[in-house]
């Protein structure tokens, strides 16, 4: 299949799905509302300090199982204000009930979100192909947004990718988020990317993957916010290199990067491989650094007293204590 073959939802992915997107915690306040005013100041501090090019928000970052459906509503809605139509964006409406996938999708629509992303359907092992296929399908008929499929385990399993590839036939699936090991990503790419965007979301794993196997986006990784600041955008200067095609300038500085990744490993693979989902980490990260994002909800656990002076001393260690400027 050509480019001139694609359905204007697979087109639309091709254009605007490039470069680097982050993937944003929703903040709470301390009586568990969302701070709305720290979201908006967040959302403006990635476009503008961090200079992202893409947001993704909504998904497991911000915490959608916790959230309400109107309260995933107002998330998507405060982004898409605070935004302004500069950068696309691409919203989380998966949920367990399909109707609820179907409302927060078209809800996504009307407010002007350029894309949804859909986790594969909750399901106790690993369910017949059939079934993941129906699911797709019924949501591509009752919904217009361009959709990109999730493969994540938090659904109980993962897609193969030969079934990727068929659900890739379908005219509203423009692409996937893959975070799977790089053989399926690449059998992924292999087999579907002739007519979705592949992406994933392991910064360290980004640039081999751009120079040499064509993948044209860092798919929503908090990792922008975690290793940058506005005075210090080393993942957004190695990628600026690599695309002028200074690759030996921008390698070099990819791989300054290696304390940062042993440190982000720490807080947040090796919880992730205990079954711990580490928001907890990753917000106070952020707090650590000077942006705040309130607390986790049940049934996420906060840190310890312990906990948390053992990751500011790793970010100390990394010159990040403090870095971010008041917003």
């Amino acid at each position: 299949m050509n480019a001139t073959e694609l359905s204007p939802a697979k087109q639309l992915s091709r254009e605007k799905v490039r470069g680097l997107w982050i993937a944003i915690p929703t903040p709470f306040t301390p009586s568990d509302l969302i701070d709305e005013d720290l979201l908006l100041a967040s959302v403006e501090y990635y476009i503008d300090g961090l200079g992202v090019e893409g947001i993704y928000c909504g998904g497991v970052m911000g915490e959608f199982w916790a959230l309400t459906l109107p309260e995933r509503k107002r998330v998507h809605e405060l982004v898409v204000q605070q935004n302004a139509g500069r950068i696309p964006l691409i919203a989380h409406t998966g949920h367990h009930v399909l109707a609820d996938v179907i409302e927060l999708s078209n809800h996504a629509t009307e407010i002007g979100i350029d894309f949804a992303i859909v986790m594969n359907p909750y399901y106790p092992t690993s369910p017949p192909d059939a079934l993941v296929r129906h699911w797709y399908e019924s949501i591509c008929k009752a919904t217009s947004i361009p959709l990109f499929l999730f493969n994540t385990r938090y659904s109980g399993y993962n897609l193969s990718p030969q079934l990727i590839s068929e659900l890739s036939d379908l005219e509203n699936v423009c692409g996937i988020k893959n975070p799977r090991p790089r053989d399926h990503l690449l059998d992924v790419q292999r087999l579907a990317g002739d007519r979705i965007v592949v992406t994933d979301a392991a910064e360290g794993a980004w640039l081999e993957l751009h120079l040499d196997h064509g993948f044209q986006s860092l798919m929503s990784t908090l990792s922008l916010a975690l290793y940058q600041t506005p005075q210090n955008r080393p993942i957004v200067d190695y990628t600026a290199l690599a695309d002028a095609g200074e690759v030996k300038a921008a390698w070099k500085i990819q791989k300054s990067l290696t304390n940062h990744r042993q440190v982000h490993k720490k807080w947040a693979r090796e919880p992730s491989e205990r079954g711990i989902i580490p928001m907890a980490y990753l917000k106070t990260w952020l707090e650590v650094m000077g942006l705040p994002q309130g607390h986790v909800r049940p049934p996420l656990l906060p840190l310890t007293t312990e906990e948390k002076s053992e990751l500011m001393a790793d970010l100390d260690r990394l010159g990040l204590v403090n870095s971010i400027p008041p917003l």
